[in-house]
């Protein structure tokens, strides 16, 4: 299933700010399994930003998601997204689509 801006939207006005980065975190989890194995991928509150932390195979990669970032997703719900498809390519992670 593609990316779906309707759930998204429905689960950003009904949801936590912390939850909504873990479905995303799941969506994306599920692009990074068909071309690798072991994807782990865990966030944790540091103040108003959240930290995420991505164990791919043998590769660990941590991305901050600041909280400009996070204000902005009722107007732009993939914007988290896109933060991580960033920060995979700089890191030369190979990417499937992200499944809602």
């Amino acid at each position: 299933m593609a990316r779906n801006p309707i759930v998204r939207h429905i689960l950003i006005s009904r949801q936590p700010r912390d939850e909504y980065v873990k479905y995303v975190m799941k969506c994306v989890s599920r692009g990074l399994k068909e071309h690798h194995e072991q994807v782990d991928a865990r966030a944790m509150r540091q103040g108003d930003d959240i930290q995420t932390k991505w164990q791919i195979n043998d590769r660990i990669i941590e991305v901050t998601l600041k909280s400009d970032v996070l204000a902005s997703l009722e107007t732009e719900p993939f914007a988290l997204d896109e933060v991580f498809m960033r920060a995979f390519e700089r890191n030369d992670v190979r990417l499937g689509p992200v499944k809602e």
